[in-house]
């Protein structure tokens, strides 16, 4: 009894003084229970002053960081922290204090505590699951719920300087969204909690609620802080039960979710010319010609440039049109997307993150729910959107489309879209239709070259799938084997691109330093049944044919 008391000690000596006092532990459950949007709470002050100082300097001069991007997040960061028992004592010694805080966190004593003022039950001790993470000037985490396998409070500890305190506007708080309903969060956080020195922010993690980001960084500074989870009991620890299959659904990671639940409906807008049939289309004819003119530049007009392209689409299936429409239309176009970037101000790319809710409007409204997108629709039927999007479902285009790729669209979907910076981007979806799909994107930025290197997002990504045996929550860079194609936001272009059943594709999340928004208005064209299927129905097409020459 005196060993066990003894310890108890020597773990108190390492958090603040009264922290597991009861008085604490009851008005940190109290604050618990009662938070909103779901179940979470912060401890000013965790642990002493002295030790997480040490942490610091230690993690500054001895830890070496490496930059991790995917379409979710931008983030500097630690291998796993539990690894920390296998260094040598020497390399333990240089982190003396970071595996003195990790013991403390992962104690039996502060797991304790945890559960008690959570409710949440008992929690696993083997299981340690730790990083650092450094959330420099632009580094984000977008939205998503921390559902992935056993985890069961999610945490935060912040390691931001503590002789300079951290600023509000400087980005990086903790965002948390309410839902709309379970699994559904909504457009916008209704809490926001920046870092401060020596924080603890904790949450349990709630398959469907746990909605939360990461806002972006935008000083120049270190947003510090160790993250990980507590874990349920694994086999063999106290508390350990074999999990429910529904519990087991419920514990597929919210990628694994959003994979799963892809929409594949049919919710394509037909065509409705009689002649449906490929060979009994007249193509280009003049008055095709002549209504194209009234948008496009002529040069995408000229049958010697369409042949061009057509060629190159059959190469590639992909081909992009620069300076795609004509003057009359691009002025239109500049006008109304200068003044209402200008209005918003974010056409400067100015220090400071733009405010939720900028940019809605009559006319304009945020389309989510952000764990799968977030960015703004345009709603109006008489400005130059509705107009351009009324030339991209036009029967004269879906000709020009035809004579370019050799399909014939059956229908189409698309909308005008405004990508706000510090706010919006799509994250990776996949092509589950059992066919290709023709994607049609016209973009539209101001100051082209503050986009082409993708320092400011907004660029356009599509990826192969993955190996099962990767994280698929993470792309390759372009140079690597992964990624099909990456297009960087341009000012008046247009791309084509055949997607083919099972590719991924997001847009970059646009940072706050851009020099306004990406617009663009984005097209997904349904196509004649067969084109771009699975690799296993070519193979399937391949053998048939080997098959019928050797007969």
């Amino acid at each position: 009894m005196a060993n066990k008391r003894q310890k108890l000690e020597n773990i108190k000596d390492k958090f603040h003084t009264g922290l597991f006092e009861e008085a604490s532990i009851r008005e940190i459950e109290k604050s618990f229970k009662e938070s909103k949007p779901y179940l979470h709470c912060k401890i000013d002050t965790l642990v002493t002053d002295q030790l997480l100082r040490n942490v610091r300097q230690e993690i500054l001069e001895n830890i070496s960081f490496t930059l991790k991007e995917t379409d979710i997040y931008k983030v500097n960061q630690t291998g796993d922290l539990a690894n920390l028992d296998g260094l040598s004592k020497k390399e333990l010694k240089m982190l003396a204090s970071v595996f003195e805080l990790r013991n403390a966190i992962y104690s039996s004593e502060f797991r304790d505590f945890i559960s008690s003022v959570t409710d949440c039950g008992p929690l696993s001790g083997s299981k340690m699951d730790m990083s650092i993470n450094s959330y420099q000037e632009g580094c984000h985490l977008l939205n998503h719920d921390d559902v992935i396998g056993t985890r069961r409070v999610s945490y935060i500890l912040y390691l931001t300087d503590p002789d300079q305190p951290w600023k509000r506007e400087e980005g990086g708080a903790l965002e948390l969204y309410p839902v709309i309903e379970k699994g559904t969060p909504a457009t916008e956080p209704t809490v926001m909690i920046p870092p401060q020195w020596n924080q603890f922010v904790m949450f349990t993690v709630q398959p469907g609620h746990s909605f939360h980001s990461v806002e972006e960084v935008v000083s120049s500074r270190n947003r510090l802080s160790i993250s990980g989870w507590f874990h349920i009991p694994q086999e063999g620890e106290v508390g350990y039960r074999v999990p429910s299959q529904e519990e087991s659904d419920a514990a597929k990671s919210s990628l694994e979710q959003l994979i799963e639940e892809q929409d594949t409906s049919e919710n394509f807008q037909k065509y409705t010319v009689e002649n449906q049939e490929e060979e009994e289309i007249v193509g280009l004819t003049e008055d095709v010609l002549v209504e194209l003119a009234e948008f496009m530049n002529p040069h995408f007009l000229d049958l010697s440039i369409v042949t061009q392209m057509a060629d190159k689409f059959l190469d590639e299936s992909a081909v992009q049109c620069k300076q795609f429409l004509n003057e009359a239309t691009l002025a239109k176009l500049e006008e109304a997307t200068t003044a209402l970037d200008k209005e918003d101000g974010v056409l400067s790319g100015k220090e400071g993150m733009p405010a939720h809710g900028t940019g809605i409007r009559p006319g304009w409204i945020v389309q989510g729910p952000p764990h799968r997108s977030r960015f703004m629709v345009n709603t109006s039927q008489d400005d130059i959107f509705a107009y351009l999007k009324s030339k991209f479902e036009s029967e004269s285009f879906r000709l020009w489309l035809q004579t370019i790729t050799q399909l014939l669209p059956m229908g189409y979907r698309g909308q005008a879209r405004r990508f706000r910076p510090g706010h919006d981007y799509t994250l990776a979806t996949t092509n589950t239709r059992g066919q290709g799909l023709l994607d049609v994107t016209f973009c539209m930025v101001h100051a082209p070259e503050t986009w082409e290197d993708g320092e400011v997002g907004g660029y356009e990504c599509y990826m192969a799938p993955h190996d099962e045996e990767e994280d698929a929550a993470v792309y390759k860079a372009a140079d690597e084997e992964g990624a099909l194609l990456n297009l960087s936001a341009g000012r008046n272009e247009l791309s084509l691109v055949l997607r083919d059943e099972g590719i991924m594709r997001f847009i970059k999340y646009v940072s706050a330093k851009a020099k306004g928004s990406r617009w663009d208005i984005a097209f997904e064209y349904d196509l004649p049944e067969g084109f771009g299927g699975s690799d296993d129905d070519e193979e399937d097409e391949e053998e048939e044919e080997e098959e019928e020459e050797e007969e």
